[in-house]
C-alpha cells in the first residue's frame, strides 16, 4: 500500500512546489517593484511631508520660519500642464498578472487622490512610477515633467527623467539635462554623481565626461565619497 501511494505523494508534491515557486516569484517581483518605488522616493519623503503639511500654514512676508514653503516650492492654484489623470491604463510591459493588477489599482488610487489634492508631491512620484512600470513611458515624464514643476527644487523628479530618457525614450540630451539638473540641485548626494557617470560611461560611451562627474563628485564630497573614489581609480580595469 505504501508503494502504490507514493507517486501520487511524490507528483503531489511536485506540484504544490510548482505552485509555490510561481506565487514566490510573482510576490518577489512585486516586491522588486514595491522598493523601485521606494528608491526612487526615499529621499523626499521626509522633506515633502514638512512641504505638504506647511503648504496649509498661514506664512506672512516677515515669517523666518522653517515650516513657511518657499515660493519656488508652491504650486499655483490652478497648475498648468497638469498631467491628465484620466489617462488610459494600457499595460505594454510584460509582468505577471498580479503585478498588473497592483499597478492598475495603485494607478487608479492615486490619480483620485490627486484629483483631490494636485499638490501631493510624493504620490505625483510613485504615479510616475508605476505608469512606467506598465511600460507608458509617455506617462511617466508628463507625470515627472509635472512634479519638476511645482518642486523645482527637489533633485528626485530630475533624477528620474534622466533615468527614463536615457534608459526606455532613449533621448540622451534630454537625459543628461535632467541628470545635471538633479545634480544641480542636490550636489551632496553620492548616488546622483553615480547614476550620472553610468550614463556617461555606458549609454552615450564619453568616457571624459564619466571621469569628470566622478571628480566633481570626490571634490564636493570629500568624507563620504570612497564609491567615486574607487570608481575613478579603477576606471580602466572596471567593464
Amino acid at each position: 500500500m505504501n508503494s502504490a501511494k507514493a507517486p501520487f505523494s511524490g507528483g503531489f508534491c511536485f506540484a504544490r512546489i510548482l505552485f509555490m515557486a510561481k506565487k514566490l516569484f510573482v510576490i518577489i517581483v512585486i516586491l522588486i517593484l514595491a522598493g523601485g518605488v521606494g528608491y526612487y522616493i526615499w529621499r523626499d519623503l521626509n522633506k515633502n511631508a514638512n512641504v505638504r503639511h506647511s503648504v496649509a500654514n498661514i506664512c506672512d512676508e516677515s515669517s523666518t520660519s522653517s515650516e513657511c514653503v518657499k515660493d519656488e516650492q508652491k504650486i499655483s492654484p490652478e497648475p498648468a500642464n497638469m498631467p491628465d489623470l484620466d489617462r488610459p491604463i494600457k499595460i505594454t510591459a510584460n509582468l505577471p498578472v498580479e503585478a498588473i493588477k497592483t499597478a492598475t489599482e495603485k494607478i487608479k488610487q492615486l490619480s483620485e487622490e490627486l484629483r483631490k489634492n494636485p499638490d501631493l508631491f510624493n504620490e505625483w512620484l510613485v504615479l510616475g512610477i508605476y505608469r512606467k512600470m506598465i511600460g507608458d513611458y509617455e506617462g511617466a515624464s508628463e507625470v515627472w515633467e509635472y512634479t519638476a514643476i511645482i518642486r523645482p527644487k527637489s533633485s528626485t523628479p530630475f533624477n528620474n527623467l534622466g533615468d527614463l530618457y536615457g534608459y526606455y525614450i532613449k533621448d540622451n540630451k534630454k537625459a543628461e539635462e535632467n541628470f545635471l539638473k538633479a545634480l544641480e540641485n542636490d550636489h551632496k548626494d553620492i548616488s546622483l554623481y553615480r547614476n550620472l557617470y553610468d550614463f556617461y560611461r555606458y549609454v552615450i560611451k564619453n568616457d571624459e565626461k564619466a571621469k569628470d562627474i566622478l571628480r566633481k563628485g570626490i571634490e564636493f564630497n570629500s568624507d563620504s565619497s570612497q564609491d567615486l573614489k574607487y570608481l575613478l581609480d579603477n576606471y580602466d580595469s572596471l567593464d
